[in-house]
């Protein structure tokens, strides 16, 4: 008998697995949306998930470029006395870019900050434009980068 009482317990609990993963199976990714005319459309969720998360090269550039290297440009101290200050800044930010590559004693990184993610670029921009905003001082924003690198395990320079 008490068999029999836990093969039923058994078959209701795979019917219970069952009825929850035929719930799953009842969303496709599509969902009915609204357009701007006001017709209804099917708007394939999975596709947009998909490709939102591909890199985009021109995005990444206009970030890079448009965004973090021209505010930096513009608002770090000019100048040769200077120069050290400023690579400071670009060594934390180019080591934040390509997930922890630190240049080397002969000035090799392995790694182009140019090529890294779109997220860190758009974390790195967010920083800067914060950074400008507040009007912070070096020591701010090099404090502010040195310890996202160091939160994601990247490190202090060595040498």
């Amino acid at each position: 008998m008490a068999d029999q009482i836990l093969t039923d317990q058994q078959r209701k609990n795979n019917e219970e697995k069952l009825r929850i993963l035929a719930e799953t199976d009842a969303v496709k990714g599509e969902q009915l949306t609204i357009t701007e005319t006001g017709a209804i459309e099917k708007e394939n969720e999975l596709r947009q998930f998909a490709l939102g998360s591909i890199e985009d090269p021109e995005r990444k550039y206009e970030v890079y470029y448009k965004g973090i290297q021209k505010l930096l440009k513009t608002h770090l101290p000019k100048g040769k006395p200077n120069k050290i200050a400023r690579d400071y800044i670009y060594e934390e930010k180019n080591t934040y870019l390509t997930r922890g590559k630190r240049i080397n004693k002969a000035g090799i990184r392995g790694a182009d900050g140019r090529m890294g993610y779109l997220a860190d670029a758009d974390e790195i921009f967010k920083i800067v434009m914060d950074w400008i905003l507040s009007n912070g001082s070096m020591v701010d924003l090099y404090t502010q980068l040195r310890d996202l690198n160091i939160s994601k395990g990247y490190g202090n320079r060595q040498f």
